[in-house]
C-alpha cells in the first residue's frame, strides 16, 4: 500500500472514530441512547471528509516543496536528518538569529547545541526544532537536525518539520 494511501486511511479511521465517539458520548449523557446506524453515519462522513481535506492538502505542500515521490519519511511529523558543516556552534547560532523564521523562534543554547521552539499558528500545534553536534573533525562538523511538533498527537503536520529541517540545512551549508 501506498505511503499516501496509508496516511488517508489513518487519518479517516483516527479522525471519524474519535468523532463518532464523542458524538455518541454526547448523545448518551443527554439520554438518548446508542445508534449504530447513527455512529457509523458520523464516523464515515466526518473521518472522510477530514481525510480528504487534511492529507490532500498535505500533498499539495508537498508538491509546492519539490517533493515529487511522496515516502513515509515525507509524511512523517517527526523528522531527522544529518548535515556536515563548516559552522561551529556559535557561528551556527548567529546565522540562525539573522535568519527572518528562524530568528523570531525561542532560541535556547544548550551544551552540545541549539534548541529552538515555536508558538501555536494556523499551520501547526508548535514546533520543537534539536540542532545537536554529533561530531567534528578539523573545520567539519556534523549536526543531527530534529524537528518535530510539540503535540506528540499530531498526524499531519503540511511538510511544515521537513520544511524546518530542509532550511536548517541550507543555513548551514551555503558559506555566503
Amino acid at each position: 500500500m501506498k505511503p499516501i494511501t496509508k496516511l488517508y486511511l489513518k487519518t479517516f479511521l483516527v479522525m471519524g472514530i474519535a468523532y463518532g465517539l464523542s458524538m455518541i458520548g454526547f448523545d448518551l449523557l443527554r439520554g438518548e441512547g446508542f445508534s449504530l446506524s447513527k455512529f457509523l453515519f458520523l464516523t464515515v462522513s466526518f473521518g472522510g471528509t477530514m481525510s480528504l481535506i487534511l492529507v490532500s492538502l498535505l500533498r499539495h505542500r508537498l508538491r509546492k516543496m519539490g517533493i515529487q515521490e511522496i515516502t513515509d519519511d515525507s509524511l512523517n511529523v517527526f523528522q531527522k536528518k544529518n548535515v556536515q558543516s563548516e559552522l561551529k556552534k556559535s557561528e551556527l547560532v548567529e546565522k540562525l538569529k539573522a535568519d527572518p523564521i528562524f530568528g523570531k523562534m525561542n532560541m535556547m543554547e544548550v551544551e552540545n547545541g541549539v534548541l529552538l521552539t515555536t508558538g501555536v499558528s494556523w499551520k501547526s500545534w508548535g514546533e520543537e526544532i534539536k540542532i545537536l553536534l554529533k561530531d567534528y573533525k578539523e573545520t567539519v562538523f556534523e549536526y543531527q537536525i530534529l524537528s518535530s511538533p510539540k503535540l506528540k498527537i499530531t498526524l499531519i503536520d503540511y511538510g511544515k518539520n521537513l520544511e524546518n529541517i530542509n532550511r536548517i540545512e541550507s543555513i548551514m551549508t551555503n558559506m555566503a
